[in-house]
């Protein structure tokens, strides 16, 4: 397993694909910092470090959604290029493969994660006027950061559980999007329509709990039930992908 989670990380990050998307991530949070920035020089007195990185807690959604991308760098569309059916022949047991990619794509996003955080973090530092309020928005950045990286292990489960599953990457990134955006919204409906239980069901998605954990604040509980059901998605997709592709006809 050493070796091929070696071979995985020489691979992904000997990619532009990596890099490229890093650096767009990047370009982006530059933008936004930017414009907070033209702001305070005209004169919006309310921009200061505590309301420009509070913005974290409140875009933790799109490291949800990131884990598509992070899950498209690792798997490479082996399929079409059937580089799948290659490690499959060379003797690799599918549970190594299967494992092994899912454990990359982890430590892709966390270093992408950690990136992208601290330089937005680090920006808001150097840029804007800091005041009393600075600790408390750095303690509840730590506490909502603290909740979301179960989840997004939760969400990085479903993501490469779809790669594996759906032969075409495209339709891969919709299936996952569907389960990690969509399903939340028809459980909701299903609540409203049949029965409380589907609504209980949507208070344990990955989607409503990142929107939640800001309204949570130092509520311990409430991180333990986060890491509690991340640790529950990432657990049953992987149960669920592996019993899968041991049984899957690679062609």
């Amino acid at each position: 397993m050493r070796n091929y989670l070696s071979a995985e990380c020489y691979k992904v990050f000997h990619r532009s694909y990596f890099y490229v998307t890093l650096l767009v991530c990047l370009a982006l949070e530059g933008l936004l910092l930017w414009g907070s920035w033209l702001t305070l020089q005209w004169g919006n007195a309310s921009i200061d470090f505590c309301s420009t990185a509070l913005m974290i807690p409140v875009l933790l959604g799109v490291g949800m959604y990131a884990t598509l991308l992070t899950a498209d760098m690792v798997f490479s569309d082996q399929y079409k290029y059937n580089t799948m059916k290659n490690e499959v022949s060379y003797g690799l047991s599918r549970t190594r493969i299967y494992v092994g990619k899912l454990l990359v794509s982890l430590l892709v996003s966390l270093v992408a994660a950690a990136v992208m955080v601290g330089f937005y973090l680090l920006g808001c530092w150097v840029l804007y006027p800091h005041n009393e309020l600075d600790q408390g928005a750095l303690s509840l950045i730590g506490y909502t950061l603290s909740g979301a990286l179960p989840l997004w292990f939760g969400a990085q489960a479903v993501s490469i559980f779809c790669y594996f599953h759906v032969r075409s990457s495209t339709v891969a990134a919709f299936a996952a999007v569907g389960i990690l955006g969509v399903l939340p919204s028809v459980l909701q409906a299903f609540g409203l329509l049949f029965h409380p239980v589907f609504e209980v069901m949507r208070q344990f998605t990955p989607s409503f709990m990142l929107d939640n954990l800001k309204n949570m604040a130092f509520d311990g509980s409430y991180l333990g039930l986060c890491w509690a059901s991340g640790l529950v998605w990432c657990a049953v997709f992987t149960a669920a992908g592996l019993a899968l592709f041991r049984k899957k006809e690679i062609r």
